[in-house]
């Protein structure tokens, strides 16, 4: 069984589920981790609502070129 492992920390949980959805779309399932509920406190104030981004350890390199590929679009 594949561990998880950290492909990247976002500002918030709407960015978090953006690259959630994209790369499930891509075959890559993801789980979510925030050290705060949204609905407590749902922005980011010196990175209390950050939420990390795990992926299997098999997925990460192609994870993270999917990521890098999706920035360079993006910045277009």
């Amino acid at each position: 069984m594949d561990r998880t492992v950290k492909l990247c920390t976002v500002p918030d949980e709407i960015e978090a589920n953006l690259i959630k959805g994209f790369l499930e779309e891509e075959g890559i399932p993801c789980r979510l981790v925030s050290q705060v509920p949204p609905s407590v406190y749902p922005f980011t104030v010196d990175g209390l609502a950050e939420v990390e981004i795990f992926v299997r350890e098999s997925d990460l390199e192609r994870a993270r070129s999917l990521l890098e590929k999706r920035e360079d679009e993006g910045n277009s």
